[in-house]
């Protein structure tokens, strides 16, 4: 049961980091208030994580998975620095916020007969470190009851110095 839950976590945390590539950007996209709509964020003001090397370490469900190391490339407006858009994945809710501490997320995305719906924030400098906390629901008809459950992800991501010359930055 423990194993597809974390299955189920991994999942979700990819769907996320997936799902913020497309749709709406790193833009303000409401009010707080549920009013009319927030201007854009002005490309400047938006930070993305600094052009690099970086490892990423992982925690869900009181499990903490091995780090991976990762090297980003020089995000352009509009793009995802994390993860690249993944074929076959739409979305009903794209929503990356700003706040005063970062950004919030509010995604729902279906891909290969599954729905996650994912709510988080990320925190932090983007030079030297930031964090992602989500909270995802997985949906589908493929899908056992126990991966059906909420789970909670942490990343924590440290910038490592530049990427190895051998090794391209992922693109956006």
């Amino acid at each position: 049961m423990r194993t597809n839950s974390l299955s189920a976590c991994a999942i979700a945390g990819l769907f996320l980091l997936g799902a913020c590539s497309g749709g709406n950007k790193a833009n303000d996209t409401a009010s707080k208030d549920g009013g009319a709509p927030a201007a854009p964020a002005a490309a400047a003001a938006v930070k993305m994580p600094k052009a690099g090397l970086w490892e990423i370490k992982t925690t869900s469900m009181g499990v903490t998975v091995p780090a991976v190391k990762g090297c980003v490339g020089e995000t352009k407006p509009g793009e995802n620095p994390f993860m690249a858009k993944q074929p076959g994945m739409n979305c009903a809710k794209n929503n990356v916020t700003s706040t005063a501490g970062g950004y919030d997320i509010d995604a729902e995305c279906t891909m290969n007969g599954m729905t996650v719906a994912t709510k988080g924030s990320v925190t932090g400098d983007m030079s030297s470190a930031y964090k992602v906390e989500m909270t995802s629901k997985m949906s589908g008809a493929n899908l056992p009851a126990a991966a059906q459950q909420e789970t909670k992800m942490v990343m924590d991501a440290t910038y490592q110095g530049a990427c190895p010359a051998t090794v391209q930055p992922k693109a956006g």
